[in-house]
């Protein structure tokens, strides 16, 4: 079966110039191909690839919002020399100053792929994840989804300099959550250099990777979520005071790199995509 690649490109969203000099754009990279999952909701049936060298304002929706107790703003969620940058600043007179984005399609069954780098500073979340706010295939709300949501998150207070942590989670309105609890210890810093981050999403479980090696299963049989409703991909940058260890120091310019995301549906993938080895014995 041939598969077709889209090449999103990724600039700034915003109404003006931004850091790197680029402009939001619009173009005819958006998905063309789509499935209807079980609640009549439409998602991305073909691979996804994104380079970030421009910001394609029909693929990606860049915040200008406030969340998780801050303002974000396009102006600090940029692409730079074919990489997206996600900035977060403890600014002493505006507060917490943080970034987020997300696709404005939804995917649901399929292998997700990112090579991250984020923050070495103290004190900040940077994510990696999907959520599933609205149930598309039905007007009357657009915050009527299941909550679905599938996490891969950095606690940078965790850094040292040769290891670090991770934390993973799943959750759904009314359910009870998985999360990592204490988070899994790793014989590297994940601030040091970019790794290949991911999950499966499958019928039957999710699976969470780095650099082809498993994290983590999830099995649905005998738990209390199952991941059954599309979803879009965000990723944002932010802090609080408990949990993450925030705020990092004022007016230091914390920096979360992404160099590209791929998203290959559950029907591409073929066997011998599956032959991850443990990350822990």
């Amino acid at each position: 079966m041939k598969i077709i690649a889209f090449v999103f490109i990724l600039a700034l969203m915003s109404c003006g110039s931004n850091r790197s000099g680029q402009k939001s754009v619009t173009n005819d990279s958006s998905p063309k191909k789509f499935a209807t999952a079980q609640n009549g909701e439409e998602h991305v049936d073909e691979v996804f690839f994104e380079g970030f060298d421009q910001i394609d304002s029909k693929i990606w929706r860049v915040a200008g919002w406030t969340e998780h107790g801050g303002k974000t703003s396009p102006d600090r969620c940029y692409a730079k020399d074919g990489i997206l940058n996600m900035i977060f600043i403890n600014d002493p007179d505006q507060g917490n100053l943080g970034s987020a984005i997300q696709t404005e399609v939804e995917f649901l069954y399929g292998r997700w792929e990112a090579r991250l780098k984020p923050s070495d500073v103290p004190g900040i979340l940077n994510s990696f994840y999907t959520i599933d706010w609205d149930n598309t295939a039905i007007s009357a709300s657009d915050n009527d989804g299941t909550k679905q949501e599938i996490d891969i998150e950095f606690l940078t207070k965790s850094f040292t300099g040769n290891t670090g942590e991770v934390h993973i989670a799943l959750h759904e309105r009314g359910k009870k959550s998985y999360q990592s609890n204490p988070d899994f210890m790793l014989d590297f810093d994940p601030s040091s250099e970019f790794h290949i981050w991911g999950f499966d999403v499958t019928p039957e479980y999710l699976e969470w990777f780095v650099d082809d090696h498993i994290i983590y299963r999830y099995e649905y049989e005998g738990n209390p979520i199952r991941v059954d409703s599309p979803y879009y991909l965000k990723l944002n940058s932010w802090t609080s005071e408990n949990w993450v260890g925030g705020p990092p120091e004022e007016g230091v310019e914390c920096v979360y790199q992404i160099d590209w995301i791929k998203f290959t549906p559950m029907r591409l993938l073929k066997k011998k995509d599956f032959n991850k080895t443990p990350l822990f014995k």
